[in-house]
C-alpha cells in the first residue's frame, strides 16, 4: 500500500513519468532533430513535430508504475522501453505488458508479466477474471511456448547490440533451456485506488500455492492514495 499522497505524487512525477514518457530517449530524439536544422530552415515543422505527442493514458501510467515498483522492490531490469515499438499514436501493443530480467549474474532469469489497473468496487475487481483478466493472462504466460518464443525473440532483438544486456539475455536463456522451459518468472500486478482488501488476490493466490513446480509466480496488489483518473494530471506536472 502507498498511503502518503505527497510521496505518491513525487513518485508519479519522477521515475514513473520518466518511464512512461521515455524521457531520456525523447531528449536524444529532439537533440538529433535540432542538430540537423540550419539557420536557413523554417523551424515551424520541427516545432510542430516535437509537439505532436499525445499525453499518456491511465493504463500506460499504470504499466510504467508497475515497472518502477518492480525495479525498486525486486531489482528488475528493463532493457527496452516499449514506447519505441509504437507505429501509431495511442497504440496498445499486443503481448505481455512486462518483459525484462530478474536476478543478476548466474541467477538471471526472464521476467514476464501483466498489469491491470482498476477502480472497481468489487473484491476482486472485474479485471482479475475472464479471458482478458489478470488470472488467465498469467496462466497463459506460464504455459504457452509460442508466447515464450515471441518474448524471447523480442528480447534478443533489443539486447543483442548492448553487451551488458546480451550477457543477461544469454544467462536467462541458458537457464530457461536447461530447465525444460520452467526457470523463469511471471508477475501479475494489480494497481488500485480503493481500500486494500485481501479478497482481491486471495482466490488466485490460493490456486498458485497448489501448483506443481514450474515458473516462479508472483502476484502484487498496490493500493494508491490518488484516483487512477487523476494519475496523468498529477504526473504531467513534471513536464
Amino acid at each position: 500500500m502507498i498511503d502518503d499522497p505527497v510521496e505518491f505524487d513525487i513518485y508519479l512525477r519522477g521515475p514513473v513519468w520518466k518511464r512512461v514518457t521515455d524521457s531520456a530517449f525523447e531528449d536524444d530524439f529532439a537533440a538529433d532533430l535540432n542538430a540537423l536544422t540550419t539557420a536557413e530552415m523554417d523551424t515551424s515543422v520541427l516545432t510542430a513535430l516535437l509537439q505532436a505527442a499525445n499525453p499518456p493514458l491511465d493504463w500506460e501510467v499504470g504499466e510504467a508504475m508497475a515497472e518502477c515498483l518492480l525495479e525498486d522492490e525486486l531489482n528488475a531490469v528493463w532493457p527496452w522501453n516499449e514506447n519505441r515499438d509504437k507505429k501509431t499514436p495511442k497504440a496498445s501493443l499486443p503481448g505481455a505488458d512486462i518483459v525484462g530480467f530478474l536476478g543478476d549474474g548466474d541467477e538471471t532469469i526472464f521476467l514476464f508479466g501483466e498489469v491491470k489497473t482498476s477502480s472497481h468496487a468489487d473484491n476482486p475487481p472485474g479485471v482479475m477474471s475472464g479471458r482478458s483478466g489478470l488470472a488467465h493472462q498469467i496462466d497463459t504466460l506460464a504455459d504457452d511456448r509460442e508466447i515464450h518464443r515471441t518474448l524471447i525473440q523480442w528480447l534478443f532483438a533489443r539486447c543483442r547490440s548492448v553487451p551488458h544486456f546480451k550477457a543477461r539475455y544469454d544467462m536467462a536463456l541458458k537457464r530457461y533451456l536447461q530447465s525444460d522451459g520452467t526457470d523463469f518468472a511471471i508477475v501479475g500486478v494489480l494497481l488500485r485506488d480503493t481500500a486494500p482488501h485481501a479478497d482481491d488476490l486471495r482466490t488466485r493466490g490460493t490456486k498458485l500455492d497448489g501448483l506443481p513446480v514450474g515458473p516462479r509466480r508472483r502476484l502484487d496488489a498496490w493500493y494508491t492514495p490518488r484516483a487512477i483518473s487523476d494519475w496523468v494530471r498529477i504526473a504531467e506536472a513534471a513536464s
